[in-house]
Formats: C-alpha cells, sequence, structure tokens
C-alpha cells in the first residue's frame, strides 16, 4: 500500500511539473498576409476579426484617455476615427468576408492583412475606387519586398 501512495505521489509530481512546463496561454501568431490568412479556419478568421476591431476600438479611446483632450495624440485619434468610421459599423462577419474577398484575387495574397483591413474599411464607407486601386497598387509591392526578406527570428 506504501508503495501505491508512492507511486501516485510520483505520478501527480510529474503530470504537475509537465503542465508547469507549458505555457498558461496559447502562442497566437496574427496572421501578416493573406496566404497566412487563407490558411486560418472560418472560426480563427472570426476571431480574429472581432478580437482586431475590438482592439482598434479601444485603441482610439485609451489614445484619448492618456493623452489627454487637447493634445496631438488625441486629435489624431479623432482624424483616424473619422477617416474610418465604419471601423464601428462593419461586424466581424463583414470583415471575414471583405477580407475573403480581397484574397481571393492572387495577386493580393502577399498585400500585409493591416493594409487589406484598411482597404476593406476604405471600400465599405465609399471612399472612390481610383484610390482604393492605388492603395492596392501601392500594398502589392511592399507586400512583394516583404516576402522577398528573410523572416524575422522568433
Amino acid at each position: 500500500m506504501k508503495k501505491i501512495v508512492v507511486g501516485l505521489a510520483l505520478l501527480l509530481t510529474a503530470v504537475v511539473g509537465m503542465a508547469a512546463d507549458r505555457p498558461a496561454a496559447p502562442e497566437i501568431t496574427p496572421p501578416s498576409n493573406g496566404e497566412e490568412w487563407l490558411r486560418l479556419s472560418s472560426t480563427e478568421k472570426l476571431f480574429w476579426a472581432i478580437g482586431y476591431s475590438a482592439g482598434y476600438r479601444d485603441a482610439l479611446d485609451k489614445i484619448d484617455v492618456t493623452a489627454g483632450p487637447t493634445s496631438p495624440c488625441a486629435s489624431l485619434a479623432a482624424r483616424t476615427e473619422r477617416q474610418t468610421s465604419t471601423a464601428g459599423k462593419i461586424t466581424g462577419f463583414e470583415l471575414v468576408s471583405g477580407l475573403e474577398r480581397f484574397y481571393s484575387d492572387p495577386a493580393n495574397v502577399m498585400i500585409p492583412l493591416d493594409s487589406a483591413i484598411r482597404i476593406n474599411l476604405l471600400q465599405a464607407s465609399g471612399k472612390d475606387q481610383t484610390t482604393i486601386q492605388e492603395l492596392i497598387d501601392t500594398a502589392r509591392i511592399l507586400g512583394q519586398q516583404a516576402s522577398a526578406r528573410p523572416p524575422r527570428p522568433q
């Protein structure tokens, strides 16, 4: 009986030790471009889009609070809010759908995700197509340059 108790104690100690070695939260690496975005499951895309939208809104609110209402940061936050006013009106589903349409064009796959979101928001707000196409062309060039660089060490 004593050996069984000692064996269980050792087993529990080993299990607790292995659990302590694992990180408390899963490592989440945000997608950097369309290639990585398209590899996510539909649930991961939706969760990511909702989190991104909430974080964007929180960031704008925090700039106002920490910098004070008359600071240059506050005016930047207000200007950014006006320029992307659809950010609060677009749902996670709409953002995912817009990104799926955007990245369905193979020429857009290497465009960084943050640029694709900005383009998507501008399209949703009715920005003129000429301006949007210029942004897409620039983002394609930047995406190609970024993909030509070696990956960052993690």
